[in-house]
């Protein structure tokens, strides 16, 4: 069987079948879909540009771009096939509407309706081209994979389509804020950095001069007075600009900086007088000799030209006071506003030999963060975005994983105790049906396997696979468990609906509900019939994909578990006959029907290990754990048929039951035998 299974999947592969090429994106859009996605637009040009869009048209000017993702990026679905996802953009970024025009998604319209998804898409005009938080995948249950997808995809298109169309108002670089306004006190100011200042005494300057081997030129009058205080800031940004000088200086001084310009704001109140409201100071040269801007190898010296005399009169009476100077940079001396720099002023004195010398006193500026516009983050691919926001759920199944692996590793201490093993494996049924199933949307498919099947032809990228944590994680954990045990691992302790069948079971047996035994030859031919519709749904996948879709059908799990009963009346009462035959015959969807327990069952034919223990009895002298196999997965020879067995462990319970298997009772009965002739040997 599994040969057979190979041979068919290797000589069907080459006849996959293309997806169909769509018509142009104009001939797509009716009246109303444009309506939709651009409300007010009164028209609609051709496409234009790589990748194209459609120019949109209100009162004759250009207010944005209807697009494609199907056109532009190509994004696809968790089928593997692209959808047709038709979007809006308007100039200034807004995201005006979007509608899906073509999908392949194989829970829509089977499991989530489509209106539940168009209303999703509806809420992308609540986005904007940098800012999609509003827009929450997770809202769609049942397909919120699919709407990941498709959220992703037209977040990849508006970028694209925006690049070379749109205004360039998006920063894509660090840039210096030049036009926020906020109020800010001169306090404020210095705690971010904004306004920086330096204070020298008289003492401060003769110890650096005796340092450098020279004396200073002013001698102190008081060696604690301040000779120098220094205050400075970048004044271009209005949030510091417009708080120093206040806003009408500000605007003039903008008006002089010019395009692309920066203005220093540099002011003293100490003795050494190198900026002074003083005009006649200004055209000496002084500033030029004495007062100089460093930014790493690179010197500007302050020439008349950059200066204008300026009283601070917009951060209070501290600044008001203040002597001070603009220094207006034009972009040709190349200072770089968001990195370091310094202002150093040259203190004048002599050296040891009398010559004259001079002490530079430096003043470190960094533009606060704050006053720089940063690019917008590159949004989290969608997957990363998938795997945040289920951080819970991951933590949860790996736990429900480990409680599972565990039962494993510690079967035969656990087996040993019937209440303990009864007890665990109830609970581990029941989450595995009401977390792992209703809430989580773990339930495995066939059509899970179906979608790995094609990603080697359809060039499904590994993201797609990853949007979906939980069903991921949990399809590696079957891939490694079924490579070790086999099939049971998953259909005996981790499948939704095989957990609901058990426990409705359960129930039915505790209401005295008669169970109806399959005779071992009906058994045997039933068991083919899942391994059939397996077959015939891989092949559909390269003949005929839209039938595959329906073939998969066959599958209740949508039903029954991944939308909770909550479908059209025809799928509900199929499920509802499953369960209901399921009361009499326990597991019989799973015995019988499962396509996906069949693929296992000839993956699991490669498992490593065989740890379900037997005894040579076994079959012969005692056939008590064969009448007990809830699945008649027991042959009468006593061979367990690993194929179908779902790995409950009942077996091994009665293989370790001192009262009920013969082979253990015979041997308390020798043990006892032997101890009474010793103990009539001793009287």
């Amino acid at each position: 069987m599994f040969r057979a299974l190979v041979l068919l999947l290797v000589v069907l592969t080459p006849v996959a079948p293309h997806a169909a090429e769509l018509t142009g994106l104009r001939a797509r859009l009716s009246p109303e879909l444009i309506q939709q996605v651009f409300p007010g637009a009164e028209e609609v040009g051709d496409a234009e540009g790589m990748p194209p869009a459609l120019p949109v048209r209100i009162g004759g000017a250009v207010a944005g771009y209807i697009f494609s993702t199907r056109d532009t990026v190509n994004a696809t679905g968790y089928s593997g096939t692209a959808f047709d996802l038709i979007g809006g953009i308007a100039l200034d970024g807004r995201i005006t509407g979007a509608a899906l025009l073509a999908e392949s998604e194989s829970i829509l319209g089977r499991g989530v309706s489509r209106g539940v998804m168009d209303t999703f898409i509806a809420g992308f005009a609540a986005a904007t081209l940098n800012d999609w938080r509003a827009v929450r995948p997770d809202q769609v249950k049942g397909a919120t994979t699919s709407a990941r997808m498709m959220k992703s995809g037209m977040q990849s298109a508006a970028r694209v389509v925006s690049t070379g169309r749109l205004p360039q108002g998006e920063v894509l670089v660090p840039t210096l804020d030049r036009a926020r306004v906020a109020p800010a006190t001169t306090e404020a100011m210095r705690r971010s950095g904004a306004l920086v200042s330096l204070r020298a005494s008289y003492a401060d300057v003769a110890r650096a001069f005796t340092a450098a081997g020279g004396a200073p030129m002013h001698q102190p009058r008081d060696p604690a007075a301040p000779f120098l205080d220094v205050s400075v800031a970048l004044l271009t940004p209005p949030a510091i600009g417009a708080n120093i000088v206040g806003l009408q200086r500000f605007n003039e001084a903008m008006d002089r900086q010019g395009e692309g310009g920066l203005t220093v704001w540099i002011a003293s109140v100490g003795q050494y007088p190198y900026a002074s409201t003083e005009r006649a100071r200004l055209p000496t040269g002084f500033f030029e000799e004495v007062v100089s801007i460093v930014q790493g190898s690179m010197t500007v010296r302050i020439v008349p030209s950059m200066l204008r005399a300026l009283r601070a009169v917009g951060g209070g009476a501290e600044l008001d006071e203040l002597d001070a100077a603009l220094v207006f940079l034009p972009p040709s001396a190349g200072i770089d506003p968001l990195a370091p720099w310094q202002l150093v002023v040259s203190v004048a004195g002599r050296a040891a030999s009398g010559a004259a010398s001079a002490v530079p006193f430096t003043v470190p500026y960094v533009l606060p963060t704050e006053h720089i516009l940063q690019p917008p983050p590159e949004p989290l691919p969608a997957w990363i975005e998938a795997w945040q926001h289920k951080r819970v759920d991951i933590v949860v199944l790996l736990a429900l994983l480990a409680t599972v692996s565990a039962v494993f590793v510690f079967q035969d201490a656990l087996v040993r105790r019937p209440v303990v093993y009864s007890g665990t494996r109830v609970a581990v049924l029941a989450a595995t049906l009401v977390w792992l199933g209703w809430w989580a949307g773990g339930q495995l498919s066939i059509v899970n396997v179906l979608a790995f099947l094609q990603a080697p032809f359809t060039g499904t990228p590994l993201s797609t696979f990853l949007l979906d944590p939980i069903v991921l994680m949990l399809s590696a954990y079957v891939a490694l468990t079924l490579l070790l045990v086999g099939r049971g691992v998953y259909c005996g302790w981790l499948c939704p609906f095989g957990a609901l069948q058990e426990l409705s079971n359960r129930v039915a047996t505790l209401l005295r509900v008669p169970q109806l035994g399959v005779p071992r030859a009906v058994q045997e031919r039933l068991w083919t019939v899942k391994y059939i519709v397996a077959i015939v749904t891989i092949v559909l996948v390269f003949v005929a994909p839209a039938l595959s879709q329906s073939a998969a059908e066959v599958e209740p799990f949508k039903t029954a578990i991944s939308v909770k009963f909550a479908r059209e009346a025809p799928y509900v009462l199929y499920a509802a006959a499953l369960l209901l035959v399921g009361l009499f015959v326990e597991r019989f969807y799973c015995r019988f029907l499962c396509p996906l327990g069949a693929f296992l069952a000839v993956m699991g034919r490669l498992r490593m290990v065989r740890w379900l223990q037997r005894r040579p009895q076994c079959g012969s002298e005692c056939r008590i754990c064969e009448t007990q196999c809830p699945v008649g997965a027991i042959a009468p020879t006593g061979a367990i048929d690993m194929n179908e067995c779902l790995q409950c462990l009942d077996c091994q319970v009665a293989y370790h039951d001192e009262k009920v298997c013969p082979p253990l009772i015979a041997r308390a009965k020798r043990r006892a035998v032997r101890a009474g002739v010793i103990n009539a040997e001793v009287a």
